[in-house]
């Protein structure tokens, strides 16, 4: 490499390690303005560093990197961590963390749940939600960790082996490829780095086991294939809208086993937690997120405001379940499709995702990372766009709470469809 692009190199990974510093530990979430301005730097760094030419073993130091130095503090655009905490605790106590409310807990003065935890807590009204592998992950962290720190970094060492393990399925399922820039697009993308490793959001572990679940697929192991969903839906359940494709892609015999053994991986889990308050209280909590939480909405947000004209009031407790149906059927219409059309799974998969996405009532940044892997499997680059207009919604923290302006929402989607519906038109002059 010349010496001027050397130096253009370690000028971009200077920037980049800054702005990934600055916003993950430095910025408060509600300085909006300065939030943005290092996020943006550090992904015009990435995007400098995926397109030079360097080694892989450079672009897998500098991912490396950049997700220890997250290491170092508490995670500052999320407060999700302290819920984490706060189940792991329990259940090294004993006590089910689906049972009762954050509040009853704290009442019985159960060791590791006190108030100064629970004042931390952004769901004290709400049962948890989590599924059991992610128990068991705060049960391990909160058992070793003594501070709050060291369960977050024990979590995070989760994560970093995900994605380290994830970019070997995707350089095994890319082996066609020769440019191992893909494999740049994936590991040094900001907003997984800040979202899984430094925020400590399951979404970064969930991609590791459909790459898992992916590749197994393709070498024919449907066992370990179903395991791979199994556990991604274990840890997060939305990839079961991901199992009608695997379905008919592979037809009756192997579809059907990794279908029924990513169920039963699924129900297994459930077993040390299954009784009457974890049903009544995941239902409850299940409820409400379909029926009560909204955020960063795109389909759901303008049907809304339709509702308000003719009905006067919101219109989310039968909206959000409606839009749920429609989401189920729009999955398997595109299950069908992909197999008459021969796309791979993967394309199937992306679709499928963007679609639950595009009709959800809630949509937080980290919910779109799998996306960026199923989108480099699939050759389609929108979801490394929406990576970037995504962060705009921190621009919604205040202070006093959450406003974000609609401005903010239709900028978003404008340019993410728009790249889409781009991308769409010339993958199908491709095929024709």
């Amino acid at each position: 490499m010349p010496k001027q692009d050397k130096t253009a190199v370690f000028a971009a990974g200077f920037i980049f390690f800054a702005g990934i510093s600055a916003t993950g530990l430095l910025i408060p979430r509600h300085h909006g303005w300065m939030l943005l301005f290092a996020y943006f730097s550090a992904f015009f760094a990435y995007f400098w560093l995926c397109k030079s030419e360097i080694k892989l073993t450079h672009l897998l130091a500098i991912g490396v990197t950049a997700r220890l130095i997250l290491f170092l503090g508490l995670p500052s655009l999320s407060d999700d961590l302290y819920r984490f905490i706060w189940d792991g605790a329990l259940l090294g106590e004993g006590f089910s963390p689906y049972a009762r409310l954050p509040a009853e807990y704290l009442s019985l003065g159960i060791p590791g749940v006190d108030q100064r935890l629970y004042d931390q807590l952004n769901s004290q009204p709400y049962y948890s939600v989590y599924p059991p592998l992610n128990q068991l992950l705060f049960w391990i962290s909160t058992t070793i960790g003594a501070t709050w720190l060291t369960q977050a970094n024990l979590l995070r060492c989760f994560f970093l082996m995900a994605d380290l393990g994830s970019v070997y399925f995707l350089r095994q399922l890319l082996s066609h490829q020769k440019n191992h820039s893909v494999i740049g697009w994936f590991f040094l993308n900001p907003l997984l780095i800040l979202e899984a490793t430094g925020n400590i959001h399951f979404e970064g572990l969930v991609v590791f086991f459909i790459l898992l679940g992916l590749y197994t697929l393709e070498k024919n192991r449907t066992i370990s294939s179903g395991i791979g969903f199994g556990l991604a839906a274990a840890t997060k359940l939305l990839p079961l809208i991901f199992l009608p494709a695997i379905l008919m892609k592979k037809w009756l015999k192997e579809g059907a086993t990794v279908t029924i053994v990513a169920g039963l991986v699924v129900s297994i889990s459930l077993i040390p937690f299954v009784n009457s308050a974890l049903l009544s209280g995941m239902q409850s909590s299940l409820g409400l997120y379909f029926q009560k939480f909204e955020f960063n909405a795109s389909v759901y947000f303008l049907l809304r405001e339709a509702g308000f004209w003719f009905r006067g009031y919101n219109i989310i407790g039968t909206l959000g379940p409606t839009l749920s149906v429609l989401t189920l059927l729009g999955v398997l219409g595109l299950a069908l499709n992909g197999q008459r059309r021969k796309w791979p799974l993967s394309k199937t998969m992306l679709f499928s995702l963007s679609l639950y996405l595009l009709l959800a009532t809630t949509v937080h940044p980290w919910y779109i990372l799998p996306l960026i892997a199923l989108g480099l499997l699939s050759g389609f680059y929108y979801p490394i766009v929406w990576s970037l207009m995504i962060f705009v919604t921190y621009f919604g923290y205040q202070e006093a709470g959450f406003e974000l302006s609609t401005l903010w929402i239709v900028l978003e989607y404008g340019v993410v469809l728009s790249t889409f519906a781009i991308e769409l038109i010339r993958s199908h002059e491709k095929s024709t």
